[in-house]
């Protein structure tokens, strides 16, 4: 199957360098590249442990009023600059 898709310039670059070292065409590294990924075992998260672990991770900080306070006024910004309040 033909595909045809965008790489940055720094992939582009290291590709280059690494088919010139091994002799392998990019082509074959691409497709090698594909393999290992999709090889890989995909994981469902965890949510119960991730939500586990970030339990009383603020319960330390004092200044969570002031980091409220400082977002509710972006809040009324992005309302005025809408035309909403």
């Amino acid at each position: 199957m033909r595909k045809q898709f965008f790489i940055t310039a720094e992939q582009n670059r290291r590709l280059k360098a690494h088919a010139a070292a091994t002799g392998a065409s990019e082509a074959e590294l691409v497709r090698a590249g594909i393999d290992l990924r999709l090889e890989r075992k995909v994981e469902k998260p965890d949510w119960r442990r991730i939500a586990d672990s970030l339990s009383g991770a603020w319960a330390e900080r004092d200044d969570l009023d002031e980091i409220l306070r400082d977002h509710r006024k972006g809040w009324k910004r992005r309302l005025k600059r809408l035309g909403l309040k």
